[in-house]
């Protein structure tokens, strides 16, 4: 039997704050405000980073870079992704989907509500086919995400009702990406951004999402399937009070983020989930309109 690295969660972890690695502002018009909202996989000896920038005229647009290093983003190219080139598109994620051999980007649009695009080459930018549409209806709104187990795909995402919920809906694996059931209550008095993992270490899997009760931080939930049942971790599982910093103190908020993955495939997998790499968007200002707020992209470990 193959021996578990780690049984449980730490519901409180020390979390160490790294240098901002993508800046507002570095790939104007479309970042003029904001660098946000990143997904990130490493392949092929990079780390492929698509993320939202905010622009002066109250859009939002998805650009991408890439490294051999998290440090190396600093200084990378951005390029906007013109291939896509819609008005308003957004909140990425992105994956490699193993049974049809595709590169997925997963987003939100002013199309389709839930839309996505495919490529071959993650490496090029430019080479992505969309915007296309999952098909699905109701509760729609922001952040979508979906995690695949051997046998389904599962898509999580918030509604714009203000209802605090997150839903679930999933479909199977031979159906992707289409064919989606009704949708379900996953959690509820939550608020966005939602992200969920298999942790290889424990085989469980792990649902962090942000909410905003004391600023921006990020709670922790845990199941034993990738669509739920939900028991909380911890209400504050990343947040202001257990940062402590390696760099300059760029944010004292831990918002929309995703984990540096074991992988790059449709798993979701990590190998621990007590020692996360997780780049995040942060700011010390929350005021004024959201979407002139400076935000900038940066990793916090929650291990030394």
């Amino acid at each position: 039997m193959k021996k578990l690295l780690s049984a449980t969660a730490v519901s409180n972890p020390t979390w160490y704050v790294g240098e901002r690695v993508i800046y507002h502002g570095q790939a104007r018009p479309y970042d003029y405000y904001g660098a946000k909202d990143p997904t990130i996989v490493y392949y092929g000896g990079k780390y492929h980073v698509f993320y939202t920038g905010a622009n002066q005229s109250g859009g939002w647009q998805m650009l991408y870079t890439s490294a051999s290093t998290i440090s190396g983003l600093k200084n990378a190219a951005r390029t906007y992704m013109s291939s896509i080139g819609e008005s308003y598109f957004c909140a990425p994620q992105v994956f490699y989907f193993e049974p049809k051999k595709l590169w997925y980007l997963v987003y939100q649009d002013g199309t389709h509500g839930a839309a996505y695009a495919t490529t071959t080459n993650i490496a090029d930018p430019r080479s992505w086919s969309g915007p296309k549409s999952f098909g699905i209806s109701g509760n729609l709104g922001w952040d979508y995400y979906v995690i695949c187990d051997n046998s389904y795909a599962y898509m999580y995402n918030t509604p714009s009702d203000n209802s605090h919920k997150l839903y679930v809906r999933r479909t199977s694996l031979s159906n992707f990406p289409s064919g989606w059931g009704a949708p379900s209550v996953a959690i509820t008095d939550t608020f966005e951004g939602a992200n969920v993992y298999k942790s290889l270490a424990d085989g469980q899997y792990y649902l962090a999402i942000e909410d905003m009760k004391d600023g921006r931080y990020y709670e922790l939930w845990q199941s034993a399937g990738a669509g739920g049942p939900w028991n909380r971790v911890a209400e504050k599982w990343a947040w202001r009070g257990n940062l402590q910093y390696n760099a300059d103190r760029w944010t004292t908020n831990v918002s929309h983020g995703e984990f540096i993955r074991a992988g790059y495939n449709q798993k979701m997998e990590i190998n621990d989930i007590n020692r996360v790499d997780f780049l995040i968007q942060g700011t010390n200002n929350l005021s004024g309109p959201y979407q002139q707020i400076t935000w900038d992209l940066g990793v916090i470990k929650n291990y030394r």
